[in-house]
Protein backbone atom coordinates (compact mmCIF):
# COMPACT_ATOMS: atom_id res chain seq x y z
CA UNK A 1 0.00 0.00 0.00
CA UNK A 2 1.46 3.40 -0.84
CA UNK A 3 2.22 6.01 1.48
CA UNK A 4 -1.19 8.21 0.61
CA UNK A 5 -3.28 5.50 0.62
CA UNK A 6 -1.84 4.41 3.87
CA UNK A 7 -2.44 8.14 5.21
CA UNK A 8 -5.92 7.94 3.40
CA UNK A 9 -6.44 4.70 5.60
CA UNK A 10 -5.33 6.46 8.71
CA UNK A 11 -7.86 9.48 8.57
CA UNK A 12 -10.96 7.61 7.55
CA UNK A 13 -9.95 5.67 10.30
CA UNK A 14 -9.93 8.24 13.26
CA UNK A 15 -13.07 9.76 11.62
CA UNK A 16 -14.84 6.35 11.83
CA UNK A 17 -13.27 6.13 15.82
CA UNK A 18 -15.06 9.20 16.24
CA UNK A 19 -18.67 8.18 14.64
CA UNK A 20 -18.38 4.99 15.96
CA UNK A 21 -17.36 5.53 19.99
CA UNK A 22 -21.01 5.37 20.56
CA UNK A 23 -22.14 2.23 19.38
CA UNK A 24 -19.44 0.30 20.62
CA UNK A 25 -19.82 -1.76 23.96
CA UNK A 26 -17.82 0.30 26.68
CA UNK A 27 -16.75 -1.99 29.65
CA UNK A 28 -13.88 -1.91 32.32
CA UNK A 29 -13.52 1.44 34.30
CA UNK A 30 -16.20 3.63 36.11
CA UNK A 31 -14.83 5.88 38.67
CA UNK A 32 -16.19 9.14 37.97
CA UNK A 33 -13.53 10.99 40.62
CA UNK A 34 -11.30 9.58 38.05
CA UNK A 35 -9.73 12.28 35.30
CA UNK A 36 -9.44 11.34 32.17
CA UNK A 37 -5.94 12.24 32.54
CA UNK A 38 -5.53 9.48 34.26
CA UNK A 39 -7.38 6.88 31.67
CA UNK A 40 -6.53 4.27 28.83
CA UNK A 41 -8.76 3.53 26.22
CA UNK A 42 -8.05 0.01 24.09
CA UNK A 43 -10.59 -0.90 21.20
CA UNK A 44 -11.42 -2.80 18.35
CA UNK A 45 -14.62 -2.53 16.33
CA UNK A 46 -16.86 -3.88 18.89
CA UNK A 47 -15.57 -3.28 22.49
CA UNK A 48 -13.34 0.06 24.40
CA UNK A 49 -11.80 -1.25 27.26
CA UNK A 50 -11.59 1.65 29.79
CA UNK A 51 -8.62 1.45 32.74
CA UNK A 52 -5.97 3.34 34.61
CA UNK A 53 -2.73 3.72 32.47
CA UNK A 54 0.02 2.55 35.32
CA UNK A 55 3.35 3.65 35.85
CA UNK A 56 4.81 1.08 33.85
CA UNK A 57 3.57 2.44 30.31
CA UNK A 58 5.55 3.47 27.92
CA UNK A 59 6.02 3.83 24.02
CA UNK A 60 9.40 3.14 22.29
CA UNK A 61 9.99 4.33 18.59
CA UNK A 62 13.25 2.66 17.19
CA UNK A 63 15.07 3.99 14.07
CA UNK A 64 17.92 1.62 12.53
CA UNK A 65 20.85 2.89 11.38
CA UNK A 66 24.22 0.82 10.28
CA UNK A 67 27.71 1.61 8.66
CA UNK A 68 28.04 0.12 5.86
CA UNK A 69 31.30 1.17 4.65
CA UNK A 70 33.00 -0.10 7.95
CA UNK A 71 34.30 -2.66 5.62
CA UNK A 72 35.42 -0.44 2.46
CA UNK A 73 38.12 1.36 4.89
CA UNK A 74 41.90 0.74 3.98
CA UNK A 75 42.69 0.94 7.55
CA UNK A 76 39.91 -2.25 8.12
CA UNK A 77 42.29 -5.15 6.60
CA UNK A 78 45.67 -6.69 7.35
CA UNK A 79 47.81 -4.10 6.18
CA UNK A 80 46.11 -1.70 7.85
CA UNK A 81 46.30 -3.48 10.87
CA UNK A 82 49.99 -3.83 10.20
CA UNK A 83 50.25 -0.02 10.17
CA UNK A 84 48.31 0.47 13.14
CA UNK A 85 50.26 -1.57 15.14
CA UNK A 86 53.44 -0.73 13.49
CA UNK A 87 52.93 3.20 13.53
CA UNK A 88 50.12 4.06 15.46
CA UNK A 89 48.23 5.61 12.45
CA UNK A 90 45.04 4.50 10.81
CA UNK A 91 43.58 5.00 7.17
CA UNK A 92 40.15 5.09 8.58
CA UNK A 93 38.33 8.72 7.85
CA UNK A 94 34.70 9.78 8.86
CA UNK A 95 32.82 8.64 5.61
CA UNK A 96 33.94 4.90 6.62
CA UNK A 97 31.80 5.10 9.75
CA UNK A 98 29.03 7.46 8.07
CA UNK A 99 25.71 6.15 9.36
CA UNK A 100 22.79 5.16 6.78
CA UNK A 101 19.25 5.31 7.45
CA UNK A 102 17.30 1.61 7.13
CA UNK A 103 14.13 1.24 8.42
CA UNK A 104 11.74 2.25 11.49
CA UNK A 105 10.66 -0.44 13.42
CA UNK A 106 6.98 -0.22 14.49
CA UNK A 107 5.81 2.32 17.36
CA UNK A 108 5.93 -0.16 20.05
CA UNK A 109 3.42 -0.15 23.77
CA UNK A 110 4.60 -1.24 26.98
CA UNK A 111 0.80 -0.76 29.04
CA UNK A 112 0.33 -0.82 32.07
CA UNK A 113 -3.36 -1.48 32.12
CA UNK A 114 -5.15 -1.18 35.78
CA UNK A 115 -8.12 -2.26 35.96
CA UNK A 116 -10.57 -2.42 39.25
CA UNK A 117 -13.90 -2.79 40.69
CA UNK A 118 -15.85 -0.38 42.40
CA UNK A 119 -19.72 -2.02 42.35
CA UNK A 120 -19.04 -4.89 39.42
CA UNK A 121 -16.04 -6.59 39.43
CA UNK A 122 -17.51 -8.75 36.43
CA UNK A 123 -18.00 -5.45 34.22
CA UNK A 124 -15.18 -3.43 35.43
CA UNK A 125 -12.26 -6.10 35.80
CA UNK A 126 -13.52 -9.48 34.52
CA UNK A 127 -15.36 -8.62 31.38
CA UNK A 128 -12.10 -6.63 30.23
CA UNK A 129 -9.51 -9.30 30.92
CA UNK A 130 -12.51 -11.40 28.66
CA UNK A 131 -12.29 -9.50 25.74
CA UNK A 132 -8.48 -8.81 25.64
CA UNK A 133 -8.22 -12.82 25.05
CA UNK A 134 -10.92 -11.66 22.45
CA UNK A 135 -8.89 -9.32 20.96
CA UNK A 136 -5.83 -10.80 20.40
CA UNK A 137 -7.12 -13.95 19.37
CA UNK A 138 -7.53 -15.22 15.49
CA UNK A 139 -10.98 -16.28 14.44
CA UNK A 140 -9.61 -19.15 12.51
CA UNK A 141 -11.21 -22.98 12.14
CA UNK A 142 -10.25 -26.67 12.46
CA UNK A 143 -7.85 -28.35 10.17
CA UNK A 144 -9.69 -27.52 6.33
CA UNK A 145 -12.50 -26.43 7.60
CA UNK A 146 -12.30 -22.55 5.51
CA UNK A 147 -10.43 -19.38 5.49
CA UNK A 148 -9.91 -17.90 8.65
CA UNK A 149 -9.75 -14.10 9.96
CA UNK A 150 -6.23 -12.90 11.90
CA UNK A 151 -7.21 -10.84 14.83
CA UNK A 152 -8.56 -7.40 14.55
CA UNK A 153 -6.64 -4.58 14.45
CA UNK A 154 -6.88 -2.23 17.49
CA UNK A 155 -6.71 2.11 18.69
CA UNK A 156 -5.14 3.10 21.74
CA UNK A 157 -6.17 6.20 23.49
CA UNK A 158 -3.86 7.31 26.13
CA UNK A 159 -5.68 10.55 28.30
CA UNK A 160 -7.06 11.93 24.84
CA UNK A 161 -3.05 13.02 24.26
CA UNK A 162 -1.41 10.24 22.45
CA UNK A 163 -3.38 8.24 20.16
CA UNK A 164 -2.84 5.71 17.41
CA UNK A 165 -4.52 3.71 14.95
CA UNK A 166 -4.15 0.45 13.67
CA UNK A 167 -1.98 -1.22 16.49
CA UNK A 168 -1.64 -5.31 16.97
CA UNK A 169 -1.89 -6.70 20.48
CA UNK A 170 1.59 -8.55 20.70
CA UNK A 171 1.28 -10.15 24.23
CA UNK A 172 -0.74 -10.24 27.08
CA UNK A 173 0.61 -11.37 31.01
CA UNK A 174 -2.20 -11.41 34.01
CA UNK A 175 -1.00 -11.74 37.32
CA UNK A 176 -3.65 -14.75 39.31
CA UNK A 177 -2.42 -13.68 42.93
CA UNK A 178 -4.86 -10.89 43.20
CA UNK A 179 -7.89 -10.22 45.25
CA UNK A 180 -11.18 -11.75 44.62
CA UNK A 181 -14.73 -11.15 45.81
CA UNK A 182 -17.09 -14.58 47.28
CA UNK A 183 -17.81 -15.85 43.51
CA UNK A 184 -13.96 -15.51 42.44
CA UNK A 185 -14.28 -12.34 40.34
CA UNK A 186 -10.83 -10.48 40.84
CA UNK A 187 -11.48 -6.79 42.24
CA UNK A 188 -8.56 -5.56 41.17
CA UNK A 189 -5.66 -6.73 38.27
CA UNK A 190 -2.66 -5.43 36.55
CA UNK A 191 -2.45 -6.01 33.35
CA UNK A 192 0.77 -5.78 30.96
CA UNK A 193 -0.08 -5.35 27.21
CA UNK A 194 2.78 -5.04 24.23
CA UNK A 195 1.23 -3.60 21.51
CA UNK A 196 2.43 -2.28 18.08
CA UNK A 197 1.51 -0.21 14.88
CA UNK A 198 1.33 -2.24 11.95
CA UNK A 199 3.89 -0.17 10.17
CA UNK A 200 6.63 2.13 11.12
CA UNK A 201 4.87 5.50 11.77
CA UNK A 202 5.63 8.14 9.01
CA UNK A 203 5.47 12.15 9.53
CA UNK A 204 2.33 11.83 6.95
CA UNK A 205 0.40 9.56 9.58
CA UNK A 206 1.61 11.84 12.06
CA UNK A 207 -0.05 14.82 9.74
CA UNK A 208 -3.36 12.52 9.76
CA UNK A 209 -3.66 12.07 13.69
CA UNK A 210 -1.24 9.59 14.78
CA UNK A 211 1.06 10.42 18.06
CA UNK A 212 0.96 12.66 20.75
CA UNK A 213 -1.79 15.92 20.82
CA UNK A 214 -0.07 19.14 21.45
CA UNK A 215 0.31 23.06 19.91
CA UNK A 216 3.16 21.80 18.21
CA UNK A 217 3.25 21.91 14.20
CA UNK A 218 6.64 20.44 12.04
CA UNK A 219 7.21 23.43 9.81
CA UNK A 220 7.98 21.10 6.57
CA UNK A 221 4.87 19.91 5.94
CA UNK A 222 3.22 21.74 3.05
CA UNK A 223 -0.66 22.33 3.29
CA UNK A 224 -0.95 22.81 -0.16
CA UNK A 225 1.01 20.08 -1.43
CA UNK A 226 -0.34 17.57 1.19
CA UNK A 227 3.10 16.00 1.53
CA UNK A 228 6.17 16.75 3.80
CA UNK A 229 8.89 18.49 2.54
Amino acid sequence: MSTKAVANDNKNSVQTQNTDASSKKLIGNTDKRLSAARKIWIADDTTTIVGVYGPGTTLEINANWNMPFTEMAAGNNTLGNVLQAATGKTLVNLLNTKQVWQYNDPTHFNVELILYALRDPDKEVMQPLRALEYMIAPDVGKFWSGVGEIAKALQINIANKIIYQYLVLNNISVPYDKETDSRGNFVRCTVNLTLSTLTMVSKQMLKQGYGVKSGYTYQGYSESQGTVK
